[in-house]
């Protein structure tokens, strides 16, 4: 984290950023338009994801190879999760639906994607450091996300929500029970170790939401100890949300 390859990372998604924003308050296109360059960016970024993680793994008896997708490669993530939610408000014709989605993108496309880019899981489980320039997955990551801090300042400077704190909870609500599911989703990908019928470790698990474990490699010792990191988590997703729609709602006031 933070290598001289991560800042110039950091730098080029600034220049994306800065500038997809300053085209798009020039020239204004309309939202559906928007989301139809950022549909293109996702197609891209899946599209290089799935070949550049693909493997073949031998059968059991090494008879046959089967081509298979890492699990936590899955679009289960919160930054890809975006995709789904992007498809829907574009093709979607229920107002009131896609106004709360479009609510929640906002401050989830946002700090979910300043997470990823402050702290690039691609560098530990898909590519090294030194590949940060010659590997596809570079670019796919880090323009992706790129995209979704774009997309979540153009949805807040659009006029396509008329911002209430009703949003903020609808967003707590919607972060909360994708967290849950994500728990089952870890477990059900995970691969634990049995014997005699009884558990007695886990070989690998996703972590989707990190909801399993932290970012930052702290080691649970007790149970407790996990629920004061879902505690924590959950504090720090509650305060950063509040100011992201405390900016938008205090603008939408002004406005009227």
């Amino acid at each position: 984290m933070f290598s001289w390859q991560h800042i110039v990372w950091l730098l080029i998604d600034a220049i994306l950023i800065t500038a997809s924003i300053i085209l798009y308050k020039k020239h204004r296109p309309s939202f559906n338009k928007v989301l139809n360059y950022c549909l293109i960016v996702c197609f891209l970024s899946e599209t290089t994801k799935v070949f550049g993680t693909i493997r073949l793994v031998p059968s059991a008896d090494g008879s046959m190879m089967f081509p298979y997708i890492p699990n936590n490669h899955l679009p289960l993530h919160l930054c890809s999760v975006q995709i789904l939610l992007i498809l829907y408000v574009r093709f979607s014709s229920n107002t009131k639906m896609r106004e709360t989605i479009l609510s929640f993108m906002y401050p989830s496309c946002l700090l979910g994607s300043l997470m990823a880019l402050a702290m690039p899981s691609i560098f530990t489980t898909s590519i090294t450091v030194d590949q940060a320039f010659t590997s596809p997955m570079a670019y796919q990551f880090f323009i992706y996300h790129a995209m979704l801090f774009a997309l979540g300042i153009i949805i807040a400077i659009s006029n396509e929500i008329d911002w209430k704190w009703k949003h903020y909870g609808y967003s707590m609500v919607t972060i909360i029970t994708l967290t849950f599911i994500s728990l089952y989703v870890n477990s059900l990908l995970a691969a634990p170790t049995y014997l005699n019928g009884e558990l007695q470790h886990v070989d690998f698990w996703p972590n989707f939401f990190f909801s399993y474990n932290n970012p930052f490699n702290i080691k649970y010792t007790k149970l407790w100890h996990w629920y004061l990191y879902l505690l924590i988590i959950f504090a720090v997703c509650a305060i950063l949300m509040f100011i992201c729609y405390l900016i938008v709602i205090r603008k939408e006031k002004k406005k009227k």
